[in-house]
């Protein structure tokens, strides 16, 4: 018996740059079955990493092992679909898998790429990944999957059609259990979205933006204090970070926030666009956001430079000036919550 589900990965071709590699499936599922989906929970999740937000643990929402209440409010609140989470271990998991996919949806599963041949991390460092798993073969005992190549200084853009044998699975998905506590299969029930309305998404992320961001909302702000701390106290920063510390690593929050914040305005034109709103307004936005983003992004080159330097610094003019920028983009989302009837 075999089975496979279709799946188009041009849905989404975003680099690991803007999205992981545990957000990048379940945005592919989501386009697949419409991209006002994949534009609407790139739009919440962006937002979520690229501000202090008031209402969640901004420490677990980049780089998740496990389905926490940051995802749980974007499936469950945002887009009224539900994320069905199966505990299991070594010896259940091809058959929870196959279930999986005889109930129409896709099943995502945690691996460890250090045991992946084909991976820039064999044999060397423990690296957490999603793999998107379509379909099943009995009599091949394979898999069928939608994922990259794991080749060295592959960006995560081109995912491909592929397979892989269940003993395979099985063994990255044990390992993952045993370096990082992850014990799930993921799925979305994507027709199980009673309540949702596009424009009525747009509002609530709009509100997020607007009332529920913390009193000092900028992320950038918040690493650059904390570099400054860190020289005043002759921390250096640290050398041959290797593995999952790079994800932990303050410089790669720093850089890759803005990426994440340049992604959500861009997820937010998109959005537009689908609703036919005002095309000078659609263009006003992706004017700023190019100015934030090289803004911070220059901004942030520098502080580095220093902290490599052990340099103290102030930034205090050109901080002033992106925030300036930002207050646009505040009383720009304003007009349009307001022209929405929000």
């Amino acid at each position: 018996m075999k089975k496979n589900l279709a799946i188009d990965p041009v849905k989404n071709v975003e680099s690991y740059n803007y999205v992981n590699c545990f957000e990048k499936p379940m945005g592919m599922i989501l386009g697949n079955e419409q991209e006002g989906y994949q534009i609407d929970f790139f739009l919440v999740l962006k937002l979520l990493q690229c501000y202090l937000m008031e209402c969640f643990d901004n420490e677990s929402i980049f780089y998740t092992v496990e389905y926490n209440d940051a995802l749980a409010y974007i499936f469950e609140d945002m887009l009224h679909m539900d994320m069905l989470i199966k505990k299991t271990d070594k010896a259940g998991l091809s058959q929870i898998i196959k279930e999986t996919i005889d109930q129409g949806r896709f099943a995502l599963v945690p691996g460890n790429l250090r045991f992946y041949p084909d991976s820039e991390y064999f044999d060397e460092n423990d690296w957490k990944h999603l793999f998107l798993i379509t379909g099943y073969d009995e009599e091949k005992q394979e898999f069928a999957v939608c994922d990259n190549t794991h080749e060295e200084d592959n960006d995560g853009s081109i995912y491909l059609a592929g397979t892989l044998d269940y003993f395979f699975v099985e063994k990255l998905f044990d390992e993952a259990v045993v370096s990082f506590g992850i014990s799930s299969v993921w799925s979305i029930d994507v027709d199980k979205k009673a309540g949702y309305s596009g424009e009525r998404h747009l509002k609530d992320v709009l509100d997020l933006y607007l009332f529920n961001r913390c009193e000092q909302p900028y992320k950038e702000i918040a690493c650059i204090r904390m570099v400054q701390d860190k020289i005043r106290r002759g921390e250096r920063l640290a050398v041959n970070v290797e593995g999952e510390e790079i994800l932990k690593s303050m410089e790669f929050i720093f850089l890759r926030t803005i990426r994440y914040k340049e992604f959500f305005y861009k997820e937010l034109s998109a959005k537009l666009r689908l609703m036919n709103f005002d095309g000078t307004i659609i263009k006003r936005i992706d004017s700023l956001s190019k100015d934030i983003a090289k803004q911070w992004q220059g901004i942030a080159n520098s502080v580095l430079i220093n902290y490599h330097l052990m340099q103290e610094f102030d930034m205090e003019d050109r901080v002033l000036k992106a925030v300036m920028k930002e207050k646009e983009m505040c009383h720009l989302l304003t007009r349009i919550k307001k022209e929405l009837g929000g």
